[in-house]
């Protein structure tokens, strides 16, 4: 906990240091200026080297000053300018270190202020937040907020510039000519590496040039910021074509993000997840998911190989590059953010019955120790037939029934909650032209909807750029982050569950004993488990930028990122599982601690070369890189906790046999050097070429084996810019353009596979302690090979209508698998090169502006993909098999790697109340009966092939509306009917409907649950596969995120006398509902605990 605080104190004072530290570092110099003939704006530049001053003046009115020569030592600044002004007809005036220059028949100009104000957009009309707004020449500018717009008030001076610079896009500059209102359009910019661009590009594997024939998507961070999740995956969900995000569980799990399917027969993040780059640094999964959206100025999805390629056999999987907040030159603007609201319990998935139909159930079930039956007419009569108070003892059994009936707990709302969501969010950011920084704190919180359930964030960033001479620029970032998790689920044990498993007609008595849970009260289904994750990261990054010969940049970046992952999970002694175990009173109680370590090292240097002559451009260039990764596991489970020490401390290591305290350690190292060029070539911007090639030694590899390479080509072909069609107004974009690219993969490969890797074992053989292999390698193990193919075509019409399509065909050859071997060899599987696996598909965005006026704007953004993945080829065989008992395959050439198997039900017959299957010959098939392999049918694929995003904003006035919907269809998942109860479970609470529509006797038809009570023969076949009727469609539709802002209008910012540059209050909220048909759990996650809940905020963002 020490540490805890010493490290939010280093935070805070770093922050403080910056955000203070320029008001010192500006105080008021004595001038020495030396000037002989020179001008008004060659004494300003001297001026302000030495000074914080900034000056406004039309230039035309120095135009008539004489050359200036002045030759003075340490004197004010007031001296300098009225030796300068001396016998003109121009004065000055000086206010908050700015210095006016005008006339002296107006004095009046001295005092006059504008507020210029408007909105910065793409050319797609989508606004653009972090643009920089300056005055040219001054270091007065500003940033504009999340919805592109910005204000600046400044002395009102005719002709000067106002400048407009955005990374990727072409610099704009505006004469002020009186109209204070500027609506501005920035383009893309390819090779035009201007000052202002050098100088932001901390990323050195961001060249544009890629763009012009790779599928390079760019996320609106606006809208991402929009949405009130903490998770920065799931705030990712639904924001490019293609990239796919899945919630996995409760608050606090990993998501899954797969770009374009997954890429190895081989299941987990480790070899499919993409690769994650932050300015340039290559960070961990883990590290990406504590990051604060709030600092991101830039996320872009790059696809295919043409846009991976540079980064060579890391980036097989695609790529996701994230570009922070940087400083802009400037005076100091301080924001701050903060939503509040409340998370709501999210979607009930099943409904269960209420106690009236609970008790006719178990009545038909005939389970003795349920009041259904046990108090029922049925029972007595049966149990009790001679007995001489028969009717009185059916009385009263049925007055216990009355009044069980009348209870009616809801225990969905009984044991799930509503809670509460905040996020605080402090930045600061500045400079001058030679040095700017941006620095920011953020506190976020969330609760989870069952008690014992949320998640507490802090981060931290300062990055700081520096010019350190015209030609050379240097960026430093520093970044921290601690994140908490608590949840009381674990892995055979989830307080969710008993809202599913608790009878209606049960209460919260905490004396009663439950029928639902024999031998237990109420208070004892709690405090059953805890677990506490932490996230702790770290990383320093810098970048150097060198531009010493035109058109050549050299360009550096290292950085080293470290993640410490803590998980401690607690079942206390006092544990209903632990007091039953029969261990003696000192075993009882568990502790599992896991603390892992990742450190990423990462450094690259490129060098390019970029040319243009006439209609030609040339793009040249090379680079050197090196990656390492270090993780280090320690694992600790012990027992014998006592109640008041429930930490690894408070373990009895004096326990012997079965519960003897047990150790585990992992620490592994991996290298990867790589080197690399490419080349692309333009002609009048109609004709594109690009090309690269990339060559690394992973040390995964045994030495023959190390080198491998990635490398892609492609072409574009810009229709639009023929001259017949370049002022068209009709048509006004129209690219073509396609790439092809291989790129080998040893993703989630450990160097246990391929080279011989021991471990210390348990054993001993006298004094010494032995050695054993890792795992069976394979000598003969070969890096997966992603072959990717593209093509795309860009449409634009009237500037309103934007159209992105693509076709694509990512084929991994020489899949790797972990496949069963005989046990003989003291080894089960053996991972090997076994396959091909091909993912297909297609994507579009289509973007249509539907009202552009100064006061009204309204938009909408369509983004769908479908993706199709198959086995195309298993070399040994058509059906692979994991054991020879098994009836399913794990995968079979022609079919998704994800595929559900079971047989075709023809369903329950109302004879014997059992399913019945129809056979690969067509025949009936009993439950009784066996079921053979090839009756077994692919019934649909459990990851869905269609995903998509619909995007709707209006603007008017000073409101902003935004509305995201996500959606997947065309996806499987298999029902487990554990909420239909049996025999042998009638004591749980069962789904609604089941009297209904379950088999009871001869002659019910149309059934859709089987007899409650059957033999031996068919638990196989009931119980193990899905089968046609058993499987629904995982589609759903989500509002994903809705906003409504209103910005504070200019006249009211005015009476705060600019102390508030921008103000805005905003309604937001996130997974408002979810329309489904499926009929069981979560459809996204498959489980009933892993539900997205609704969060609600009001937001409140100022700018001073």
């Amino acid at each position: 906990m020490k540490g805890k605080y010493v490290f939010r104190r280093i935070l805070w004072g770093l922050l403080l240091v910056f955000i203070f530290g320029g008001s010192v570092f500006a105080q008021q110099k004595k001038l020495t200026i030396n000037l002989k003939n020179g001008s008004f704006a060659q004494l300003t530049d001297q001026i302000k080297k030495q000074s914080d001053y900034t000056f406004f003046f039309n230039n035309a009115m120095v135009m008539s000053l004489k050359k200036i020569t002045i030759q003075v030592k340490e004197v004010t600044l007031d001296s300098v300018l009225n030796i300068a002004l001396k016998g003109s007809d121009l004065t000055y005036k000086i206010k908050d270190k700015t210095v006016i220059l005008y006339a002296k028949e107006t004095p009046e100009a001295a005092s006059k202020t504008v507020k210029l104000q408007g909105q910065v957009n793409d050319e797609a009309g989508e606004a653009l937040p972090g643009v920089n707004v300056f005055i040219k020449g001054t270091t007065v500018g500003t940033v504009t907020d999340l919805d592109g717009n910005y204000s600046l008030v400044v002395p009102d001076v005719m002709g000067m510039e106002v400048v407009f610079t955005f990374i990727g896009k072409k610099t704009k500059e505006i004469k002020y000519t009186g109209d204070r209102f500027m609506n501005v359009v920035l383009k893309d910019s390819y090779n035009e590496m201007d000052e202002v661009q050098v100088r932001a590009r901390a990323n050195v594997n961001e060249i544009d040039v890629r763009a012009k024939t790779g599928v390079v998507n760019e996320v609106d961070v606006r809208r991402m910021n929009n949405k009130p999740v903490l998770d920065m995956a799931l705030a990712l969900q639904g924001m490019a074509p293609g990239l796919i995000v899945t919630n996995k569980g409760d608050l606090g799990s990993k998501p899954e993000i797969r770009i374009r399917g997954t890429s190895s027969l081989r299941e987990g993040d480790a070899a499919n997840e993409p690769l994650y780059v932050l300015d340039g640094q290559v960070i961990s999964s883990d590290a990406f998911l504590t990051l604060n959206p709030n600092d991101i100025k830039e996320i872009k999805v790059l696809k295919d190989a043409a846009a991976c390629a540079l980064y060579g056999i890391k980036a097989a999987n695609g790529v996701l590059e994230i570009t922070s907040q940087r400083g802009t030159a400037g005076k100091m603007v301080y924001s701050y953010s903060f939503s509040g609201g409340v998370t709501l319990r999210g979607r009930r998935g099943v409904d269960m019955m209420n106690s009236k139909e609970k008790l006719e159930l178990e009545r038909r079930l005939e389970n003795t120790a349920t009041p259904g039956y046990r108090y029922s007419e049925d029972y007595y009569r049966k149990y009790h037939a001679n007995d001489p108070n028969l009717e009185s003892l059916i009385a009263r059994g049925q007055q216990v029934l009355d009044s069980l009936s009348r209870i009616n707990t809801d225990w969905f709302k009984e044991l799930l909650r509503n809670n509460f969501y905040q996020e605080h969010n402090l930045s600061a950011r500045g400079g001058t032209e030679q040095t700017s920084f941006y620095a920011s704190l953020n506190y976020s919180q969330q609760g989870g909807r069952i008690p014992g359930n949320d998640i507490k964030r802090v981060t931290a960033r300062l990055s700081v750029d520096q010019e350190i001479t015209p030609k050379l620029y240097a960026s430093l970032s520093v970044n921290g982050g601690y994140s908490l998790t608590n949840t009381p689920n674990g892995t055979s044990y989830s307080p969710t569950d008993l809202v599913y498993q608790l009878n209606p007609y049960e209460t919260k008595d905490v004396n009663a004993e439950l029928v639902s849970f024999p031998g237990r009260t109420y208070a004892d289904l709690f405090n059953q488990y805890s677990e506490e994750s932490s996230d702790k990261r770290a990383g320093v990054s810098g970048s150097i930028n060198f531009r010493g010969i035109e058109g050549l940049e050299i360009a550096a970046v290292a950085g080293i990122d470290y993640v410490l992952s803590e998980k401690l999970g607690i079942t206390p002694p006092t544990a209903y599982s632990e007091i039953t175990s029969g261990v003696p009173e000192r075993e009882r109680g568990k502790l599992t601690k896991d603390k892992n370590t990742t450190m990423n090292l990462s450094s690259n240097v490129r060098v390019t070369y970029n040319r243009a002559f006439g209609k030609h451009d040339l793009t040249l260039g090379a680079n050197f890189d090196f990656y390492s990764d270090h993780y280090d596991n320690l694992g600790i489970t012990g027992y014998g906790l006592t109640k008041k020490m429930q930490s690894a401390s408070g373990v009895n290591q004096s326990i012997e046999g079965n519960r003897k305290p047990s150790f585990t350690s992992k620490n592994e190292k991996t290298a990867q050097l790589g080197i690399g060029v490419l080349a692309g070539y333009s002609w009048n911007n109609i004709y594109d070429l690009f090309g690269t090639y990339k060559s690394d030694a992973s040390s995964i590899l045994p030495s023959d084996k190390r080198w491998n390479s990635a490398w892609a080509v492609g072409a574009g072909w810009s229709l639009k810019n023929y001259p017949f069609l370049r002022d068209n107004g009709v048509l006004t974009e129209l690219k073509l353009r396609a790439s092809y690219g291989c790129t080998a993969s040893l993703q989630g490969v450990s160097p246990s596979s391929a080279v011989a890797t021991f471990q210390y074992s348990e054993d001993a053989y006298g004094d010494d302690q032995l050695l054993s292999l890792m795992g069976l390698y394979n000598a003969d193990l070969k890096p997966e090979q992603t072959i990717d193919i593209d093509a795309g075509i860009s449409l634009g019409l009237w500037n309103r209508v934007t159209l992105n399509a693509g076709w694509y065909r990512r084929r991994t050859k020489d899949a790797l698998l972990d496949v069963p071997i005989p046990a003989s060899n003291g080894f089960t599987t053996l991972k090997r090169n076994i396959g091909i696996l091909e993912n297909s598909g297609i994507e579009g965005e289509l973007y249509v502006k539907m009202v552009d006026r100064n006061n009204w704007r309204m938009s909408g953004r369509l983004n769908l993909a479908y993706n199709q993945n198959k086995v195309v080829d298993l070399y040994h065989t058509d059906c692979l098999y994991t054991s020879e008992y098994d009836m399913v395959p794990s995968f079979e050439v022609g079919k998704s790697y994800d595929m559900i198997y079971g047989p075709v039900s023809l369903g329950i017959n109302p004879m014997t109340g059992l399913p019945v299957f129809r056979g690969a010959d067509g025949r009936e098939i009993a439950a009784t009966e066996k079921l053979t392999r090839e009756d077994m049918v692919a019934l649909g694929h459990s990851t869905p092939p269609y995903s998509g995003s619909f995007f709707y904003s209006v603007s008017y006035g000073n409101f902003d509306l935004d509305m995201d919907f996500y959606f997947v269809f065309g996806g499987k998942k298999a029902y487990n009917f554990s909420y239909v109860r049996e025999v042998s479970n009638a004591n749980y609470n069962a789904i609604k409907g089941q009297v209904e529509n379950m088999w009871f006797q001869e002659g019910d038809d149309n059934k859709i649950y089987h007899r409650p009570y059957y033999s031996s023969a068919a638990v196989d076949n009931l119980k193990l596969y899905a089968n046609s009727r058993t499987v629904g469609s995982s589609d759903y539709l989500r509002m994903s995120s809705l906003s409504l802002r209103y910005r504070l209008p200019y006249w009211l910012i005015e009476k705060t006398k600019n102390v508030i540059q921008y103000a805005s209050v905003a309604f937001q909220a996130s997974n408002l509902f979810t329309l489904t048909r499926y009929k069981e759990s979560d459809p996204e996650s498959g489980s009933l605990v892993g539900t997205q809940q609704p969060v609600f905020t009001l937001n409140l963002s100022v700018s001073f």
